[in-house]
């Protein structure tokens, strides 16, 4: 789930999204790969989200209102916040998404050996981890790293396109504010870049899964294997793409027509009950776990199971519903009798006796030793506290473009406070990281105004 619950926690989503199982190359127009947004899967079921945070150029800042031109490059902007598992964290409705690299999906593959099918583009064809054949088209040849064929350009305004069409809305100039990276817009692909792949971010090549060959897309790393521009694919899809992926929230229809040897699959228009979300806290010594019904319909009540091993349920609660309700309807329960780890799950008791089982949800009781960042919203200082911690420790402030504006190194005792001066700070958003040489982390979003 990431290294921080950044800026959203994790809940629980309701996809539908198709890929044609014999994809075909575009022979024209490629479709654009979008900013934000999901742009393919991972084989977990992971999206996998565009080059930007879905914040643009406006003319005098980054924000979500900008024009679309100028996009903000999501390592640069984001890197930070995002986990060593899969690259990826959550956004604010709770939606876990990957924009770099998904480690865990190659790390335990030798670098000497083809990397696995890590996912599929919305165009059908599949994305590697990043290491492939040396020949692109020889099984028996060595494995190397596939280099990406982007590279910084060479800019000092920014008024052209890495197309090389004129932008209809200038950037802001290249400076110490807005350095080269900070837009995906400051990237472009070329031949002499020496790279193994192409403007799509692949190529055609075998792989053990394709010994007859087929387009690929490769994830990109650098030689520490810290993940590179573009990720996962680039500014456009190799292939055709079944555009109906290519939403914030993915597909929208309710049916799913398959290739003719197929059927068409119709999804239920009104079922008994729609657990919209269901997600937990642990507050110390209780755990609150919360679900929103979408749609409450013959329902007659919910039991709240527990479990230490996620396997042996025993009912906890029994909560009545609300009656038939298809408004959005929320609930929740306090347990005050937890474990180190408790998996939690939903029944939804229908009328006639049926019952349906919720997805399962772990809450880990949080251990004593802790940091605390307050105030949240403040105009000069910010103060640090520790409990039962004793550590030396990074303290660094990063604005929402991912620029560190403030980084200090300090020794954090129990009992102890750690002021930090944020008056010269502009009014916004940032974030505080802290990280303990002892593997504490914590971060923590503040308000300077």
């Amino acid at each position: 789930m990431g290294k921080y619950f950044n800026p959203g926690y994790c809940y629980a989503q309701n996809y539908a999204f198709r890929f044609p199982r014999n994809p075909v190359a575009a022979s024209t127009t490629h479709t654009t790969s979008p900013m934000g947004g999901q742009i393919g899967l991972l084989l977990n079921g992971i999206p996998i989200y565009g080059l930007s945070n879905a914040n643009s150029w406006t003319g005098s800042t980054n924000s979500p209102m900008g024009l679309g031109i100028w996009n903000m490059e999501v390592g640069k902007a984001e890197g930070f916040v995002l986990d060593t598992a899969f690259g990826a964290h959550p956004q604010q409705q709770g939606a876990y998404h990957s924009h770099t690299t998904p480690y865990r999906l190659y790390k335990n593959v030798a670098t000497t050996t083809h990397s696995p099918i890590v996912g599929y583009a919305f165009d059908g064809y599949p994305v590697y981890g990043p290491y492939g054949y040396i020949v692109a088209t020889n099984a028996s040849s060595a494995v190397t790293r596939m280099k990406s064929g982007y590279a910084l350009r060479n800019i000092t305004t920014r008024a052209v396109l890495p197309s090389g069409v004129t932008a209809t809305q200038t950037g802001p100039a290249v400076n110490t504010t807005y350095p080269l990276g900070t837009y995906a817009e400051d990237y472009a692909w070329s031949a002499s870049n020496g790279g193994d792949l192409d403007q799509y971010n692949g190529r055609y090549c075998v792989t053990p899964e394709y010994p007859s060959g087929t387009y690929a897309y490769f994830v990109t790393i650098d030689a520490a294997g810290k993940a590179v521009f573009p990720y996962y694919i680039g500014f456009q899809y190799y292939g055709i793409t079944d555009t109906k992926n290519i939403t914030a929230a993915g597909q929208t229809s309710t049916d799913i027509t398959f290739p003719v040897s197929g059927t068409t699959c119709k999804y239920p228009t009104t079922l008994p009950v729609q657990l919209s979300n269901f997600y937990g806290k642990n507050n110390g010594s209780n755990n609150t776990i919360y679900w929103t019904t979408a749609n409450e319909v013959n329902i007659k009540q919910y039991v709240i199971e527990a479990s230490t091993d996620g396997i042996d349920f025993k009912p906890l609660a029994v909560v009545d519903t609300k009656g038939n309700r298809t408004s959005e309807q929320q609930y929740y329960y306090t347990d005050k009798n937890i474990f180190t780890k408790t998996y939690y799950r939903i029944l939804s008791v229908e009328k006639d006796g049926t019952t349906s089982s919720s997805n399962i949800l772990v809450l880990t009781r949080k251990v004593e030793n802790k940091l605390s960042v307050y105030p949240t919203i403040t105009n000069n200082t910010i103060h640090i506290t520790a409990s039962n911690i004793n550590t030396s420790a990074s303290i660094n402030i990063y604005n929402t473009m991912g620029i560190k504006v403030i980084s200090k190194y300090v020794a954090i005792n129990n009992g102890s406070t750690t002021s930090i001066d944020v008056s010269l700070l502009s009014n916004n958003f940032y974030f505080v990281v802290i990280e303990g040489e002892n593997g504490y982390k914590l971060v923590e979003r503040i308000v300077k105004q």
